[in-house]
């Protein structure tokens, strides 16, 4: 299918975006965000859905990442396959399995098999064949077959406008069709440099860490405080210029857990789960509908 090689709509520059507007671009999809801008009404009106299927839906972040790439596929929309693959490797998606897609005579398990073909059958008909809904209905309940229905015609929706208006892709991210290696290390922290013990232990205090992301990793500034086996404190993403408070946090020896709420431009569950070795924290976020992501640093000193 054809698309625009230049942008047709230039993005509305950020100095020219209300606080609101600017908020959305930081999560994700800044130029789209930035195109959609010109029409605020439109904007505003839209992210309620788009939320909600990427955040509180009821599908599995991989399987929900799964179908929007063959979606980006079946309609060949390098943008949105480009944004999504790291949404897709984040969430459990397997480097195979993204390349695969694209390959006719990969297998799948039934469970994705007949989610994928769902998709084929709307891209290709508007129409959900009989047999692959019969192996859909064997496989989920009505109301998650819906919400794949909403997912699908969602972002064909997405890759027709991203099409015309010649949104374009970022350099180094991954061409239509491949993954391009973009995998996130959940094992192996981020190398930091050489420093002087503070001699502190224990996770109280504020704490310099960043959130790995393969779409770019962003800086989170953590502020803790522990008593009687809990953690109170806050979570502040210096990018998105946002502070949200720690609840239901609990500590360990040197381990502990907690979630975090960002209601703010969209709601995102945030759950951390970390590690203190003396002025080291290593540990993982999950970002409710988005996956699982290294979240490492050192103490502030």
């Amino acid at each position: 299918m054809p698309h625009a090689v230049n942008p047709r709509v230039p993005p509305l520059d950020l100095e020219h975006m209300d606080d609101e507007q600017r908020a959305i671009s930081r999560i994700g999809a800044d130029t789209v965000i930035q195109v959609l801008a010109r029409h605020p009404q439109l904007l505003k009106a839209s992210q309620p859905l788009g939320g909600f299927l990427l955040f509180d839906g009821l599908l599995d972040p991989r399987t929900r990442e799964l179908a929007i790439l063959r979606v980006a596929l079946r309609c060949d929309a390098p943008y949105e396959w480009a944004n999504h693959v790291p949404a897709a490797l984040g969430a459990g998606a397997t480097e195979a399995e993204i390349d695969a897609l694209s390959d006719p005579d990969s297998g799948w398990a039934p469970t994705d098999d007949a989610v994928l073909r769902a998709v084929d059958d709307v891209c290709a008909d508007v129409f959900v064949s009989d047999g692959t809904w019969a192996d859909l209905t064997a496989t989920r309940e009505y109301p998650e077959i819906i919400e794949l229905l909403f997912v699908i015609g969602y972002y064909r929706m997405m890759a027709g406008f991203l099409n015309s208006v010649g949104v374009q892709v970022r350099a180094g991210m991954p061409a239509l069709g491949r993954h391009a290696g973009l995998r996130p290390n959940l094992t192996t922290p981020s190398t930091g440099p050489t420093r002087e013990s503070s001699g502190r232990t224990g996770a109280d205090g504020t704490w310099n860490l960043t959130f790995e992301h393969p779409a770019g990793s962003q800086s989170v500034v953590l502020r803790l405080h522990t008593a009687d086996g809990t953690v109170t404190g806050s979570m502040t993403n210096e990018q998105q210029g946002s502070t949200v408070p720690i609840v239901d946090g609990t500590v360990e020896g040197s381990h502990l857990d907690f979630s975090a709420r960002m209601t703010e431009p969209i709601r995102i569950d945030l759950t951390v789960e970390g590690a203190v070795d003396g002025d080291r924290f290593t540990g993982t976020v999950v970002v409710g509908g988005g996956g699982t992501f290294p979240l490492t640093g050192w103490r502030a000193v």
